[in-house]
């Protein structure tokens, strides 16, 4: 994976370097390497990495076919889309996203959010009570 592909994957699923670095135990100044083309990442990291992009799409078609059943049953005008604050809630409900963080939750949503505007369906994006 080019050094420029591997950057937008991470920054696609919301992953700070920061983050990154704790989720796969690496040093910070490696991870820069990778991402400036001065060193290829390991293949295990980039399997790693589109690990969790499969996870975010897996997770956004479940929540966008869940939402279109419940508009075609209850004749919902709208979609409302619910948000974590907490890691702990986000792993309680998904326990997938354990180790992320939960601005990777928020892209799934925010991929939800495109398909049901691309529909012409009202959406909008709560935080969920605890």
């Amino acid at each position: 994976m080019h050094s420029a592909e591997f950057k937008t994957l991470r920054e696609s699923l919301g992953l700070t370097i920061s983050t990154l670095v704790k989720v796969i135990d690496v040093d910070e100044r490696t991870l820069r390497k990778w991402e400036a083309g001065k060193k290829q990442p390991p293949q295990g990291v980039v399997d790693t990495l589109e690990g969790f992009d499969t996870l975010v799409n897996k997770t956004a078609a479940t929540i966008f076919e869940a939402h279109q059943e419940s508009m075609k049953n209850g004749g919902q005008q709208g979609v409302v889309l619910e948000r974590f604050v907490e890691v702990e809630d986000l792993v309680k409900a998904y326990p997938a996203f354990e180790g992320l963080p939960t601005m990777t939750f928020g892209v799934v949503l925010f991929r939800v959010r495109q398909k049901f505007i691309d529909l012409g369906v009202p959406v909008s994006i709560i935080y969920a009570k605890a």
